[in-house]
């Protein structure tokens, strides 16, 4: 037992040992790592990854175009000639985004197209953000003035110290801005599908896939996963505007099935998804409520894909294809089945864009209506308590 116990505090020894001594690192070559130069893009991007970036003011071009067996760059149009041209073909207009990098650091500003809406330079992902930072405002604003020895902890402690309302605000500004991540990957996807068909010359419907797929499988299923948490997210702040306790009552369904007629019109948010058909009284029993319309379309999807069979499981969804629009203009689109009601006729990002208008939709009227100050945070000198400056710099 003596030698056993010497035995492991000499191997404790030599373990120390070899964590101190110095590692060496080879020197055959060294090349240093390529960073980006700082530059900048505008995407519209469009159903059947189809898109247009912005050369200049009012200035557009249109990608991919087929032209002598190639996919092309081609312009230029004006907004409205482009507007004409995606209405014509079917390619309806997703998103705008803005990226690009500066400093080597890769940046995207991504903002859903609302229906009935003129200015998208705030999607609803950015007003409940404003939302919860004006509430964090009006609770904390005078502590954090009066702070004395001002630390990181100290501030991130005071800061967390959330309302129920600040934090669901928040919660719902995440999964929302979440959901917006996934449709940009399933556009990127789209579109680089698309470019590959055409340099194959694989534009006449035939089947492809590659390893690339699982990253659409991966982004569909973000994607609603995070349109149920936004759901769910917004029946807890329902909850508690009218009275109820969130640790019980914490998401739609559980909110739905808590509601009496009593409640019909206590609250903003509640009215809208009432009016909306979101959510109406149960034909057989009037006092009692049941989820309806799109959100009940969107939640059973959502319920197929996590709980029952994710989306790529089907042999039918495991190809995608070219397909022509317009073949004397060059437009083709990217074409990806999903079998839903035993029909896979249906294209899986026209299906995600469906839920996506309609939530967006929904959730930028329901910020509005809360009565929730919706307006940019803006910060003055009296604002700032602490800066920290940066050596290298």
């Amino acid at each position: 037992m003596l030698e056993r116990i010497s035995y492991n505090i000499e191997s404790m020894k030599l373990v120390i040992q070899m964590t101190k001594s110095k590692i060496s690192m080879c020197n055959d070559e060294t090349q240093p790592l390529p960073r980006q130069a700082d530059c900048q893009g505008y995407y519209i991007h469009c159903l059947g990854g189809f898109r247009a970036a912005k050369v200049e003011k009012d200035v557009w071009m249109v990608e991919p175009i087929l032209e002598d067996g190639q996919p092309c760059r081609k312009g230029f149009l004006k907004k409205a000639e482009l507007q004409a041209l995606t209405h014509k073909s079917g390619l309806m207009p997703i998103a705008f985004q803005n990226f690009g990098w500066s400093e080597g650091i890769y940046y995207s500003s991504w903002s859903p197209l609302i229906p009935g809406r003129t200015n998208h330079l705030q999607g609803p992902s950015d007003l409940w953000s404003n939302v919860a930072s004006n509430l964090a405002r009006r609770r904390a604003g005078a502590e954090l003035k009066d702070m004395k020895g001002t630390t990181r902890e100290k501030v991130a402690q005071l800061l967390d110290d959330r309302s129920e309302q600040e934090w669901l605000a928040r919660s719902i500004s995440f999964s929302l801005r979440s959901m917006d991540i996934s449709v940009e990957r399933i556009v990127e996807f789209y579109h680089e599908q698309l470019v590959n068909l055409m340099a194959a010359g694989r534009v006449n419907g035939q089947r492809s896939t590659n390893t690339q797929d699982q990253t659409l499988y991966a982004q569909v299923h973000s994607f609603f996963l995070h349109l149920g948490a936004a759901r769910d997210y917004l029946g807890a702040l329902i909850a508690v505007r009218i009275g109820m306790n969130p640790r019980k009552i914490d998401c739609m369904a559980r909110l739905i099935d808590a509601l009496r007629p009593r409640h019909a019109g206590s609250d903003a948010i509640l009215t809208l998804l009432e009016r909306r058909k979101c959510v109406e009284p149960v034909p057989t029993n009037p006092s009692r409520r049941q989820m309806s319309g799109w959100l009940k379309e969107a939640t059973e999807l959502r319920n197929q894909f996590i709980h029952r069979q994710p989306y790529g499981a089907r042999h039918v969804e495991g190809f995608g294809h070219a397909t022509a629009i317009s073949p004397e203009m060059g437009i083709y689109r990217y074409v990806r089945p999903v079998l839903v009601d035993n029909d896979s006729d249906r294209d899986i990002l026209n299906v995600v864009v469906s839920h996506y208008r309609k939530v967006t939709e929904l959730f930028q009227e329901a910020a509005e209506v809360s009565g929730g100050d919706i307006s940019v945070l803006t910060l003055t000198d009296r604002d700032i308590i602490a800066v920290n400056f940066d050596a290298k710099r």
